[in-house]
């Protein structure tokens, strides 16, 4: 087996002679099964017993599906670290996004709620900034963008483009549903899109810095629709450092209020301060609107109804909370 291959499956067994009983062990046995595609996973959970127990991540449009099945429930993690946003490119050559009024326009025009009805079927919350609701440094008290069409005219006008802008808008394949949406939308306030959609390589070599296939000034795209999680919860980190501060999608042309904010955070230890710092870094960037502000979704998965599921905020699948009851097949059998 060479090293990039993966094997057909991997079994964790239970360390019975574990040191503290507080964190015993749950589970005898986890079996990841890597053979199976998510769609032969997602039927056999709702439709029997004994072959998949979790699935994680499956798309919104099956919920009604599992939550019908004798054998399954969905379970659904709300407090999870993900979020879904557009970046702006402030990178290219003459780019008319380092007008703030333009980006301010674009996140006028989107209906959040509707997004969030059609794309995922009502599984997400609206964000204000980049951060999503559970974050270290999240502001509850930041109103998110409302839907203003009108307002969005006149700062298109403002900006130089009241008879409309063409726009083109890229997105992994992934976010089909998502960026459509954002299209439609983005054409009622006059705005002429092309959209294109991309597999994720492709994605990857128009977006990430150290991945480009031509020069920054180069790209052409206006709009990068995109996701991702903060698997430490530290947001000046990720996704402050990565997407704003020169990491490896950084599209923006920040001010330095912002640059300000973020070395304050990285001076001092006391969590307080920091969380005070990173709330301000939110307010400053919902109001230059650095990037097209969507959701943060939340995230599903078709568990046995046996299973005593626990989702990880982090959005890795950690299943040391989880247990089984009486009712469960192996216990049964």
């Amino acid at each position: 087996m060479t090293p990039t291959q993966r094997s057909d499956r991997v079994v964790l067994e239970a360390n019975l002679d574990y040191w503290n009983p507080a964190r015993f062990p749950r589970l005898r046995r986890i079996i990841y099964v890597n053979t199976l595609g998510q769609k032969d996973a997602l039927e056999l959970v709702k439709s029997g017993e004994g072959r998949v127990d979790l699935v994680t991540d499956f798309s919104p449009l099956d919920t009604l599906r599992v939550a019908q099945s004798p054998f399954a429930t969905v379970v659904k993690a709300r407090d999870s670290l993900e979020m879904v946003f557009g970046l702006f490119n402030m990178r290219k050559a003459a780019s008319p996004w380092r007008d703030v009024r333009l980006r301010q326009a674009v996140n006028f025009a989107i209906n959040r709620e509707d997004l969030i009805r059609y794309a995922t079927r009502g599984n997400g919350l609206i964000t204000p900034a980049l951060l999503p609701p559970r974050a270290f440094g999240y502001d509850p008290n930041l109103a998110p963008y409302a839907f203003a069409p009108a307002k969005a005219r006149d700062l298109l006008g403002a900006a130089g483009h009241a008879n409309g802008l063409s726009v083109r808008v890229i997105a992994p394949e992934a976010l089909e549903v998502q960026a459509t949406v954002v299209s439609k939308m983005l054409e009622q306030v006059g705005l002429t899109v092309d959209l294109t959609l991309l597999d994720i390589q492709a994605f990857r070599q128009q977006t990430s810095l150290d991945q480009l296939e031509r020069p920054a000034e180069e790209q052409t795209w206006d709009i990068a629709l995109t996701s991702l999680g903060d698997l430490l919860n530290f947001p000046v980190y990720f996704p402050y450092h990565h997407f704003a501060l020169d990491g490896a999608t950084d599209w923006v042309n920040e001010e330095p209020a912002l640059r300000q904010l973020y070395e304050q955070v990285l001076r001092t230890v006391d969590r307080d301060t920091q969380q005070e710092r990173i709330r301000q870094m939110e307010r400053h960037t919902h109001e230059q609107a650095y990037f097209l502000f969507l959701y943060s979704p939340i995230r599903l998965y078709a568990v046995n109804k046996a299973v005593q599921f626990v989702p990880h905020v982090t959005g890795i699948l950690n299943l040391g909370e989880t247990s089984v009851t009486e009712e469960h097949w192996s216990v049964r059998k």
